[in-house]
């Protein structure tokens, strides 16, 4: 029990330390600011979800978790603390679903701007090129292009394009919305060239993101780690002599262990916000 206790309030300090002195992204100051629900469901594609049903799955996912702990263990103060984490297990599962289409529609977008450049090269007028992308381009982006060639056709060029604009909610999009619309408004004798620059830039932005990424997913990976080690000796020796444990059945016990749960919690919290990227901005608004 001892050796539980010493691990745990260990861990804990040992991912505050890393915390405070892990190098810090700059986050600018509108991005630190907590959005309503509202808008963080927005954000992260599930603007079809209501806030209501959102606290609802939220809730009932904490619950569960920490009825299933409580079962297993019998301790109040984990059970609390599982309900907390379930709490947050949606809105973990949104933002790493967003992050991975996010990143697969800005992929596409780079093999469509080429395409694009392609077929405007060739003698196709932007609105056919944007029509052919809508049934040969990249399978993401077929449901957007498709929309887009139908407001095409009964809106103008500028209307269509930043509806699909809206409908994207893409900084990468944004740059190429930009391009398109300038080059309607001026003529586009120079769009080829603009777009094959457009292009290169959006597929080294892409591969530098996905280096920082992988060097994130490092760190992040070993907060997991230490933090998830106490827990799991807990379930270890609970599983193989349960009355190991019994300390932590009275009232002490459960405020010790309440402690060694919040020194953990604070410092995979503080790694978690200082290897955060910062999010990219919107060109548009």
């Amino acid at each position: 029990m001892p050796l539980i206790l010493i691990l745990m309030f260990a861990g804990g300090v040992l991912l505050v330390f890393l915390s405070a002195t892990a190098r810090w992204a700059p986050q600018r100051e509108e991005q630190r600011r907590p959005a309503p629900v509202r808008r963080f469901l927005d954000r992260n594609g599930a603007g079809q979800v209501s806030v209501r049903d959102f606290f609802l799955i939220s809730t009932a996912t904490g619950a569960l978790l920490a009825l299933a702990t409580q079962l297993i263990l019998g301790w109040p103060m984990v059970s609390v603390a599982a309900l907390l984490l379930g709490l947050t297990l949606p809105a973990w599962y949104l933002t790493n679903r967003h992050q991975r289409d996010q990143t697969a529609v800005q992929s596409a977008l780079a093999d469509a701007v080429d395409s694009l450049r392609s077929a405007v090269r060739s003698g196709m007028s932007v609105e056919e090129a944007l029509g052919s992308l809508a049934r040969s381009g990249p399978e993401v982006l077929r449901p957007a292009l498709a929309d887009l060639a139908r407001d095409l056709r009964v809106s103008s060029f500028e209307d269509a394009v930043r509806r699909t604009r809206e409908r994207l909610a893409d900084p990468v999009f944004d740059t190429v919305a930009a391009a398109l619309l300038t080059s309607h408004r001026v003529g586009g004798r120079n769009l080829s060239t603009i777009l094959e620059a457009l292009s290169r830039s959006v597929r080294q932005t892409i591969q530098v993101e996905q280096e920082l990424r992988a060097h994130q997913a490092k760190n992040v990976l070993s907060a997991r780690i230490i933090a998830a080690l106490p827990l799991a000796l807990i379930l270890i020796i609970r599983g193989l002599n349960p009355g190991y444990l019994d300390v932590f059945s009275s009232a002490t016990g459960q405020a010790i262990l309440a402690l060694c749960l919040l020194s953990v919690g604070l410092g995979y919290t503080g790694m978690l916000r200082t290897t955060r990227l910062p999010g990219e901005e919107r060109v548009l608004q």
